[in-house]
This record gives C-alpha cells, sequence and structure tokens, in this order.
C-alpha cells in the first residue's frame, strides 16, 4: 500500500470514529436532558396562563410560621390576607401586584404589617389538573409591633410598641390545582425577609392561594 493510499484509509477512518463519537454523544445528551410531560392544551392546567388572561387571587387563611426577628426565634400563627392581581404578558409569564395585611399573634405580644408591592412569576404546567407558579417580588411594609408587659418581682411592666418600615423580598412557590377552567387553588412554601429596616424580619410558611382566572 502506498503512502498517499495510506494517509487516505487512516482519513476515512478518523472520520468514521469522529462522526460516530458525535452520534454518541448527542444521543447521550437527549437521554440526559429532562423532559416535561406533555399537557394536553385544552386541559384546565392547559388553558391556565396563556397570554393576556388575567388571574385574580388571594393568599390567605392560617399559616404555621418559623420567624426570626434580629436573631430571635420562635413559633407563631399567622393570619395572612393577600389579594393580587397577575397578568400574563407572555404565555405563562405573568406580571402582577398585591397587597397584603398580615397579622400575628403569639404568648410575647401581637404584630400588624400592611404591604404593597409588584412580583413576578412564571407558571409551568405538569399534568392536565396540575401546574406549579412560582412568584417572586419585592414589597414596601409598615409593621406595629405591642409587646406585652411581663411580672418580675411583683412589679409589672408596662406593654411596649414600636413601629418599623421596610422593603421585603418575597418569594412563593405554591403546587396549583385546576379543577375546572377558570378556578384554581395551591399550597407551598412561601418566603417572607426585610432587606432593610431596623427590626429585620424573616418568615418562613406554608400558605395557600385560591382565586380565578378570565
Amino acid at each position: 500500500m502506498t503512502l498517499s493510499m495510506q494517509i487516505r484509509t487512516l482519513l476515512a477512518s478518523s472520520s468514521l470514529l469522529l462522526v460516530s463519537a458525535v452520534g454518541l454523544a448527542a444521543g447521550a445528551q437527549e437521554r440526559q436532558e429532562p423532559r416535561l410531560p406533555e399537557v394536553a392544551p385544552h386541559s384546565p392546567s392547559g388553558i391556565f396562563g396563556a397570554r393576556h388572561e388575567l388571574a385574580i387571587s388571594s393568599d390567605a387563611g392560617l399559616s404555621i410560621s418559623t420567624t426570626s426577628v434580629s436573631g430571635v426565634s420562635g413559633s407563631t400563627t399567622t393570619l395572612v390576607l393577600r389579594p393580587a392581581i397577575d397578568y400574563f404578558v407572555i404565555d405563562n409569564l405573568s406580571l402582577g401586584g398585591f397587597i397584603g395585611v398580615d397579622s400575628t399573634s403569639n404568648d410575647g405580644g401581637s404584630s400588624t404589617t400592611f404591604g404593597i408591592g409588584p412580583r413576578v412569576g412564571y407558571n409551568v404546567p405538569f399534568s392536565e389538573r396540575w401546574s406549579v407558579w412560582p412568584k417572586v417580588g419585592f414589597s414596601f411594609s409598615s409593621s406595629s409591633v405591642k409587646i406585652k408587659g411581663t411580672t418580675l418581682g411583683g412589679i409589672r411592666t408596662s406593654d411596649a410598641t414600636t413601629s418599623n418600615t421596610a422593603l421585603a423580598l418575597n418569594l412563593f412557590v405554591p403546587v396549583m390545582f385546576h379543577p375546572v377552567e377558570h378556578f384554581f387553588l395551591g399550597f407551598g412554601p412561601a418566603l417572607d425577609t426585610d432587606l432593610s429596616g431596623d427590626a429585620k424580619v424573616t418568615t418562613f410558611a406554608g400558605r395557600l392561594t385560591l382565586g380565578g382566572w378570565i
């Protein structure tokens, strides 16, 4: 075999190996890439989140939470009412805003917080009646905290009231159930943490949301 024939044979073999390697890598990549299940486009979950839909909801009810206030932790029960409006600017991408009232009470006292702010969300359907709709936003809040007086050595201290304003980060990741068209309810973890203010408050909670869309 001449030298030129050997070179052509070597180039042909190298090309074949390269094509085979590329094919194997592409096949492995296709196998490794996770894919969301197909959702019927006319199902309650498939319809929700379409462009130009307007969702009206409220994060409401009782939430059991663990709260850290400037390093002091404790368990509380919080009543939350947060009506909100979200508009889907494109399929599954929502822009909206909410106003809220959080009322918290425990053995040491009580607090009331009023907040308002914008948020952005993205809906991901994964079955005909289920989706997940994570939302993140910022809010400006004003809080009033009442601390009950204590009795020490027969002496009763008076109650104390403080106020605080803060800019907060809000994160809510509910798993949504769509029983019928135009109605939904969901439940998931929520995080509210102050980014400013004198007494920074961080709250982790499980929160319920319910509403409808037009």
